[in-house]
């Protein structure tokens, strides 16, 4: 063979695997689970939330992107048929996925809810939340991550006792107890907590999880000012540029068992 012909075969044999990856990268997009935390009772002018929270309610549903919003689960005890219905009419639309955030909202010099107590003492407050949710809203919350709290061996074991809980966001990558979907944290919307920096998250993100299937991205959006809500405009429009697609917790666990059958 001469060495021109070599270099055809080189030049189509790289070009050929790049074509590949590309068409790979298309029929396999990353998936994006957008997780953020905090839901509670707070009346504003907007309603039932605070103005944050419709505000990112609003655009998701505006701009048809998936995300979830994670339920501290205590507020759901006292009766406000408002704040119920809040929840009820977004979660019915399809875009936006509730899910269980523990049931207390920590103080700063209390304990993690989750880093303490028996599987037992554990899977009673699961046990709670999720009744809760389906008392008060009509339907179960099918992913749990704690609220500002690790968790422990107890939690992985009580988590598999609870039969609503399908999927454990920021769980271990191989859980002990729990036969579910477990999705482990690779990196945040925000750097430090609080602060959606797209610098920051551009360099994490092609350092760490660029080539990774699924990332969950936990965010607090009523800590979000007006710069750090930019922030988080602009981490979306990056990720966009990615060709990600956007998912539900549950959206994904279905495509998740249709890939197995």
């Amino acid at each position: 063979m001469s060495r021109f012909a070599s270099i055809l075969l080189v030049v189509s044999l790289l070009f050929g695997s790049v074509r590949s990856s590309f068409a790979d990268d298309l029929a396999n997009p990353q998936v994006i689970l957008l997780k953020l935390d905090d839901v509670v009772f707070q009346p504003s002018k907007a309603g039932p939330v605070s103005e944050r929270w419709q505000r990112i309610a609003d655009y998701l549903t505006e701009n048809h992107i998936k995300g979830s919003f994670g339920i501290i689960c205590e507020s759901l005890e006292a009766d406000e048929p408002a704040y119920f219905r809040w929840i009820k009419d977004i979660q019915a639309v399809g875009t936006i996925e509730f899910w269980m955030h523990g049931y207390h909202l920590k103080k700063a010099d209390e304990p993690g809810e989750f880093e303490q107590g028996t599987a037992a003492k554990q899977r009673a407050v699961l046990a709670k939340s999720a009744r809760l949710a389906r008392e008060k809203l009509g339907f179960p919350l099918a992913a749990f991550g704690p609220h500002w709290s690790g968790t422990t061996e107890a939690t992985d074991e009580a988590l598999e006792g609870v039969p609503d809980i399908k999927i454990w966001l920021y769980g271990p990558a191989k859980p002990k107890h729990f036969t579910r979907l477990s999705l482990d944290r690779v990196l945040a919307l925000e750097n430090p907590t609080f602060v959606p920096d797209p610098v920051a998250f551009r360099a994490l993100y092609n350092k760490h999880a660029a080539t990774r299937k699924v990332l969950v991205l936990q965010g607090h959006p009523n800590q979000w000012d007006e710069k750090r809500w930019a922030g988080f405009l602009e981490i979306i429009a990056f990720l966009k540029s990615k060709g990600v697609v956007f998912m539900t917790p549950s959206e994904y666990l279905d495509s998740v068992r249709a890939s197995k059958e």
